[in-house]
């Protein structure tokens, strides 16, 4: 393939998957920086992943990005996938709250799409809730009823920013990740995710 024919922010998107791997990896946050350490869970679907957070009254809630058309349409045909790789689509983000959901071993409830992994990781209380705000806020300021998905077993409202090959899926859950304190090597693009010891 050559680069200098395909569109340069496309051309700049493979470029940086070819020098960086093809697997992210995830670096915990020091220990000692955690003032109030908490569980969450990476989970990895195979093709994309999302993250699952703790409830402050119990449970756990799940939270995934993903192109509009895909996740909440059902348009699941390769000239939509090519669509969304090739140009910013609608996109949207998901969330379903589980208050009867605490550990591993009940995830497959909360994910019907189904797992390929399950990564348990800590990061502190204070960044956990900053990320749950932020993200709960989308769903507060968005002026739709949110859309339910059963394939998906996730609520979907409009995201302010598009999908597309540079900020996909699993890009966009690695930021989620950094946004609390963790480091992400390499790329996730291909949800091919390692955790990693600091």
């Amino acid at each position: 393939m050559c680069l200098a024919r395909l569109p340069g922010w496309l051309a700049a998107a493979l470029a940086v998957l070819v020098l960086t791997g093809c697997a992210g990896r995830v670096v915990p946050p020091e220990p000692r920086s955690l003032e109030q350490p908490v569980g969450i869970y990476l989970l990895d679907h195979g093709r994309h992943a999302s993250l699952v957070l703790p409830r402050e009254s119990g449970g756990v809630v799940r939270y995934s990005y993903g192109d509009w058309r895909w996740y909440v349409e059902g348009r699941q045909h390769a000239l939509s996938g090519a669509a969304a790789m090739l140009w910013p689509t609608d996109a949207g983000i998901g969330r379903a709250e589980h208050p009867d959901i605490a550990t591993p071993e009940q995830f497959h409830r909360l994910a019907p799409e189904g797992l390929t992994d399950v990564y348990p990781l800590e990061a502190d209380m204070g960044r956990v809730l900053a990320l749950k705000r932020r993200l709960d806020a989308h769903f507060e300021r968005a002026e739709m009823e949110p859309v339910p998905s059963e394939q998906y077993g996730l609520e979907f409202v409009p995201y302010p920013r598009g999908y597309s090959a540079a900020h996909q899926s699993n890009l966009v859950v690695a930021q989620w990740l950094r946004e609390l304190d963790f480091e992400v090597r390499g790329s996730p693009w291909l949800s091919n995710w390692r955790v990693a010891a600091r």
